[in-house]
């Protein structure tokens, strides 16, 4: 500033009108630089008196202005500065007077809302290049924050540097470290060895991380450090054991924090490729695998700990060694754990191998039933349930082909062979035997199943008690919905609406094929066939909706039938009028065997599957808001049987096998003259289910296919395996708020247990229960854990919990959480709080008082 400047604002500042009750103005001019000492000599302000300290002249310039002289204005030039407030004899007169400096940093530290300390001074005068450019001290100046301390104008000063918005060392310890191992190709710390102060910035990464700079791979080191010292929060020592250069343990939560709120961001991808680096460099990968599971389930800093454990579970499974219940336990540990979004599909294939390991121990000894309605008691209440298994499997397996593990990949390829030999060998050829056994007799002199009800007396069943008397029957029929995937349909439908569900099961006509099906879901006295095979009902055709919207108009001229995609394309205003006056509405769905039926895209059969469920959901809600709808049925024409592995030849039969005329023949059933024969294939008596052309049916005993040209092989139906044969019937009706019946949708709970409110310990565990089964109106819930200060302030890590669990027995809904405070000062006098959190409800907090012993004191000594 020139020196023509600092004497014009000088006279304008003593010219200025008194504050009130102020009788003379005094104006200290700091100048600790001593920057404008020349020009007192020269310098005039009328009716003002200029002093200068000289560091001997304190008291007496103390009495001139306390008791010699207490009307005039003066000008006191100190070019001291004091460390120690103490030392000041002139404070206290400072303090009622005005302050006046003319240099630039000055002007700076003003216009920064920078603290005029000496301390303060020191830190701006080291960023000197940084203040050179007017954009860096916009950015600066946008943070907004107030400097009183040195420490934080460093961060900020380094976050502008690193391109932040402001934010904490952690954030610029991040920005640093995802800019790349390499100094000279680092770009955030480029700017801070150019623009900053690069000594500033190892003190802090020690002062917060323990780190402590070598000339050496700094970087690579200190990337290291961070992450085995964030390990070493939870991990055993002695799995470290040799890496101890590399670990600060008075800094292990402050690490442990910087990764885990790293890898909670979007941007992870350049943390996951340093912790691939580290794993590399240091070989921790061999350091791993020679410790048993239940120590790395403890951790979850570096991806090679998830790959050991899958690992080691996918290679003992191909050995036939398949230890459920530690599987499970697994499953469920990490699937709240870090970097699961990589690793979720291989948790979940080894968590449903695990399910279907237990279905064997369960029944081992086979099925040795010989009821045909006790076997479909069995089938439909549980061992349903390993279809679902093995289809979960299949799915979780395919989706971790679309984006391999290259040390995963054939492990667990060799872990589905088992899975293949368990699901084929063992239970589709015990149960499917003990099936067919049962039924023969009944099949080959009546063509059904006695005792179970049948797909045939659908509508007269279910339909038509509720057309008419002022309420519409809905049916929903999906193409090869089989009843697992229904089964899962109705629990997901129970829990997401207002409405009650309900799951049924018929028998489906043989063949249990679409154009049987279909036909035996609509009304009529007689189902026939012709010669070309086409299926009548009451002698009309089945084959298009146009025509089986006939048939369901002879039974009840207010009835309407309809694809799904046509509904799914129509204005709400289109929906409203299609059913207009109808009360009966038939719906058709195609997704699973659209894709199942063809051999080119078989093997998505499971993808379709998960589609259907969605598809089947969201007609639901149209037809419940669009289409006033309150009693719906939700069925299938047949089911379907499916399995991954290519077939050999000894799972398939040759047409050689039938003799006689045979009207159509498919990969699970053959349709033939009454005088035909077949070796090695169940007869099925036709002629009191089918009339018209004389017509009786084959199917093999097991889940063997008949060789025939064209489609899949894999996918099939038409046959008598209860996957085929069982057709699910849910029975849903839409419940109105006001109905004695309505239950509100709500989530599990979770609830604190432990009875502790105090924290002794930056790690520590809590006990959490989930009040409420999973189950009818209950659905599952994700809470997020985590503890604040009393301004809400997170200091911890959050932790997740998915409330899920369905057992009725209450000690099996408890979940340990793990939690971690973020280093600091604690005071043990004030309260914190726990949250339970999640996206929908209030959350939930507990009082807590935290008294930790030791908690690091990160000061700064630049």
């Amino acid at each position: 500033m020139s020196e023509e400047r600092i004497q014009f604002d000088l006279i304008e500042r003593f010219t200025a009108p008194l504050p009130e009750f102020y009788q003379r103005r005094i104006i200290f001019w700091q100048d600790e630089d001593r920057e404008f000492e020349s020009m007192l000599d020269e310098l005039y302000i009328p009716d003002v008196t200029i002093l200068k300290l000289t560091g001997t002249n304190n008291f007496a310039v103390k009495k001139l202005l306390l008791h010699d002289d207490l009307t005039d204005n003066y000008l006191i030039y100190n070019p001291f500065s004091y460390a120690d407030p103490k030392d000041n004899w002139l404070l206290d007169i400072e303090k009622f007077s005005e302050e006046y400096r003319s240099d630039l940093i000055s002007t700076r530290m003003n216009e920064l809302n920078i603290e005029a300390s000496p301390a303060m001074r020191k830190t701006v005068k080291l960023y000197a290049k940084f203040f050179d450019s007017k954009e860096r001290i916009e950015r600066l100046k946008r943070i907004g924050r107030e400097y009183h301390t040195p420490l934080q104008l460093h961060i900020d000063i380094m976050a502008v540097l690193a391109g932040l918005n402001g934010g904490s060392a952690q954030d610029v310890f991040i920005a640093v470290l995802s800019a790349g191992q390499g100094e000279e190709n680092n770009a955030v710390l480029s700017n801070i060895k150019k623009f900053g102060n690069i000594d500033a910035f190892w003190q802090l990464v020690r002062k917060y991380t323990g780190y402590i700079h070598e000339d050496e791979k700094a970087l690579d080191l200190f990337a290291a450090h961070v992450l085995l010292t964030a390990l070493a929060q939870t991990m055993n020592p002695s799995v470290l054991k040799g890496l101890e250069r590399f670990i600060s343990d008075s800094n292990k939560a402050y690490c442990y924090s910087i990764v885990h709120e790293w890898r909670n961001r979007e941007d992870n991808g350049a943390l996951w490729e340093l912790c691939r680096s580290v794993e590399q460099e240091l070989h921790l990968a061999s350091r791993f695998e020679k410790q048993d599971i239940e120590t790395l389930l403890t951790a979850d800093i570096f991806p090679s700990i998830h790959e050991v454990i899958l690992s080691r579970f996918f290679s003992e499974i191909a050995d036939h060694v398949v230890k459920t219940e530690l599987m499970l336990k697994t499953a469920e540990n990490r699937r709240t754990s870090g970097w699961i979004e990589r690793f979720e599909n291989y948790y979940d294939s080894l968590y449903y191998v695990a399910k279907m390991q237990n279905f064997y121990q369960e029944n081992a000894a086979g099925f040795h039933i010989v009821e045909p309605k006790a076997i479909w008691k069995l089938y439909t209440e549980k061992a349903y349930e390993m279809d679902s298994f093995y289809r979960h499997f299949h799915y979780a397996f395919g989706c971790t082909l679309k984006n391999s593990n290259v040390l995963l990949e054939d492990k667990l390829k060799h872990a589905a062979d088992y899975v293949e030999g368990l699901y084929q060998n063992w239970f589709l050829k015990e149960l499917t035997g003990c099936w067919t056994k049962a039924i023969s007799d009944n099949l080959a002199a009546l063509g059904y199943v006695s005792e179970i009800g049948k797909q045939r007396d659908f509508y007269s069943h279910y339909v038509k008690p509720l057309a008419g008397k002022n309420s519409r029957a809905f049916v929903i029929i999906s193409d090869a919905l089989r009843y697992e995937v229904a089964a899962e349909l109705c629990d997901t439908i129970t829990r997401t609406t207002k409405g009650t569900a309900k799951l049924d099961a018929v028998q489906a006509v043989f063949p249990s094929i679409t154009k049987f099906g279909m036909a035996a879901l609509l009304p009529g006295r007689k189902l026939s066939v012709n010669d070309g095979m086409d299926v009548l009902v009451d002698e009309m055709p089945t084959r298009s909706t146009d025509e089986r919207g006939k048939i369901l108009c002879a039974a009840n001229m207010n009835s309407v039938a309809v694809q799904y995609m046509d509904v799914l394309n129509m204005k709400r205003a289109e929906r409203r009028e299609l059913v207009s006056g109808k009360e009966v509405v038939y719906i058709y769905h195609n997704t699973i065997d659209a894709i199942g039926d063809k051999a080119p895209t078989e093997k998505k059969v499971f993808d379709a599957c998960e589609d259907a469920m969605q598809e089947l959901s969201n007609i639901l809600r149209i037809v419940i808001n669009d289409m006033q709808g309150t009693d719906i049925f939700i069925t299938a024409d047949h089911g379907f049987l499916y399995t991954y592995s290519p077939l050999t030849e000894s799972d398939k039969l040759g047409k050689d096998a039938i003799s006689g005329k045979v009207y159509e023949i498919g990969r699970r059933y053959v349709l033939a003259e009454p005088s035909a024969a077949a070796e090695y294939l169940v007869p099925v008596q036709l002629d009191g289910e089918i009339v018209g052309t004389p017509v009786k049916g084959y199917t093999p005993f097991d889940s063997t296919r008949i060789r025939v040209s064209g489609g899949g092989e894999n996918y099939v139906h038409g046959g008598i395996s209860l996957q085929e044969l069982v057709v699910p019937v849910i029975s849903f009706k839409n419940l109105r708020s006001t109905s004695k019946k309505y239950v509100e949708v709500s989530n599990a709970e979770l609830k604190l247990l432990s009875e502790s409110r105090k924290v002794s310990n930056l790690l520590f565990s809590l006990d959490f229960y989930q009040r409420q089964p999973v189950g009818e109106k209950i659905q599952p819930c994700t809470y997020y854990i985590y503890m604040t200060d009393d301004e809400g302030v997170v200091i911890s890590d959050r932790q997740t919990v998915i409330a899920d669990r369905t057992s009725t027995n209450a000690s099996e809904r408890v979940f340990r959480v793990r939690l971690n405070l973020k280093a600091g000062a604690y005071d043990k006098n004030k309260i914190y709080r726990l949250v339970i959190a999640n996206d929908t409800d209030v959350p939930e907090e507990a009082e807590f008082h935290i008294d930790i012993a030791f908690a690091d004191d990160f000061g700064f000594d630049l």
